[in-house]
């Protein structure tokens, strides 16, 4: 069992690992910088290794740490302002036990103080509809089932990339169509800290396009209606000068661009 946190320009990358309350957690920290590396640097600090990653990226950070981690392990998604509950680690053993065939597990984590709010879990399956409400760092998963698969993240999508997020719903509508199996368990294993976001939610055209290349990459099939329903959801947020048709046509044009680069 091992928790994969992804940090940039930490200078101190130990007592984060105590700040996030995971001294007695195996940990897999990639700790990037902005201003680039010329090579990659790893530290081991009791029950962490920690990679001073060259890469910049947060699903390249996620990928980096899961090819840290053994082929055996039960690896957890983190980001550096999370904080664990003390018996986290029982509270994932418990749930793997419950659901041996999983291989994939979705906890609660609180989001009460951050910038976009997600409600209590149901326990059970998943499925394509779950997997747009799950936020990466409640995503658990064997890593044996990903590689029996060859699944990762799409480097093109998340922070740091050309689409700025959507990596963790894309992994899940893959791992889906792949035939692993996604459950949720609706126990706190961590809250996450307030702190200013690095995500641009403005709702401009070029974002739209964006989201609309989100929507492509997700499902090729279904994605007109993740548009629709995203356009008519957010119509509030959208900018007052831009109508509800050219928020969707801006969609479109995303996802037709998207396409065409396959």
């Amino acid at each position: 069992m091992v928790v994969l946190v992804a940090t940039l320009n930490t200078e101190n990358v130990p007592k984060l690992i105590e700040e996030m309350n995971l001294k007695a957690v195996d940990t897999i920290v990639i700790n990037q910088s902005s201003t680039g590396r010329e090579r990659i640097n790893i530290d081991q600090c009791q029950q962490a290794t920690i990679v001073y990653s060259e890469r910049l990226g947060l699903s390249a950070s996620r990928n980096e740490a899961i090819s840290y981690a053994q082929s055996e392990d039960i690896c957890q998604i983190a980001d550096d302002d999370m904080i664990f509950v003390d018996n986290y680690k029982e509270i994932v053993w418990d749930a793997y036990q419950e659901f041996p065939d999983a291989d994939v597990i979705v906890f609660y984590v609180d989001f009460e103080n951050h910038a976009v709010a997600r409600s209590n879990i149901p326990k059970g399956r998943m499925y394509y509809l779950d997997a747009m409400r799950t936020s990466s760092v409640q995503i658990s998963f064997k890593k044996s089932s990903l590689e029996s698969v060859g699944l990762k993240f799409d480097e093109r999508f998340g922070i740091g990339a050309t689409y700025g997020s959507g990596e963790e719903n894309i992994l899940l509508f893959d791992a889906l169509r792949k035939g692993l199996k996604l459950y949720s368990y609706p126990i706190k294993i961590a809250s996450l800290r307030e702190r200013d976001s690095h995500w641009d939610r403005s709702h401009t055209p070029e974002n739209c396009r964006k989201r609309g290349a989100i929507y492509r990459r997700m499902t090729n099939y279904w994605y007109w209606i993740l548009i629709v329903q995203f356009a008519i959801r957010k119509r509030k947020q959208m900018l007052p000068e831009i109508s509800l048709f050219d928020n969707m046509c801006y969609m479109f044009q995303g996802a037709r661009e998207f396409a065409k680069s396959e």
